[in-house]
């Protein structure tokens, strides 16, 4: 009777270890939404939904001029004080001009938050392609925590 009560307990333990060993792999490949994920650089009308940040009025591959007027929305958690910085950068990774977007109206949510900006660049003489960068603003300086959205366009 003794060898019964001691044999149920590891029986039990070793079924539910086995349970959770085959299970563990299936939850990788069955994570909800992982199939959803978005590694686009643009930021088009219809990604919104998809990614942190949407830029209205520049598109991939659209020709812009300097000075530049950008707007768009951003998720509240991409501001800090109510800002974030960009970039326009050449594709050897100068920076042709940097500014800062603004919201538009209160930052401290998780929702879509306006925002408009003004960069004023002069093109190289060596490239007409280049990137628009809009950075997650980080002001704790940690790398692990930058995020930005890539948009490339042609300069005139």
């Amino acid at each position: 009777m003794k060898k019964i009560i001691i044999i149920i307990p590891i029986l039990f333990f070793v079924l539910v270890l086995t349970g959770l060993v085959f299970d563990w792999g299936r939850r990788d490949v069955d994570a909800p939404g992982i199939e959803n994920i978005n590694v686009a650089t643009s930021s088009t009308e219809n990604m919104v939904k998809e990614l942190p940040i949407s830029v209205k009025n520049i598109k991939d591959g659209q020709i812009i001029s300097s000075p530049l007027f950008i707007e768009g929305s951003a998720r509240g958690y991409w501001y800090f004080e109510a800002s974030f910085p960009i970039e326009l950068v050449d594709l050897e990774g100068n920076i042709l001009g940097n500014t800062i977007a603004y919201a538009q109206s209160d930052w401290m949510t998780t929702e879509y938050v306006d925002f408009i900006a003004y960069m004023e660049f002069t093109k190289p003489a060596h490239s007409n392609k280049a990137l628009l960068v809009l950075n997650k603003d980080n002001p704790s300086g940690n790398p692990d925590m930058d995020q930005a959205i890539f948009i490339p366009v042609i300069l005139k």
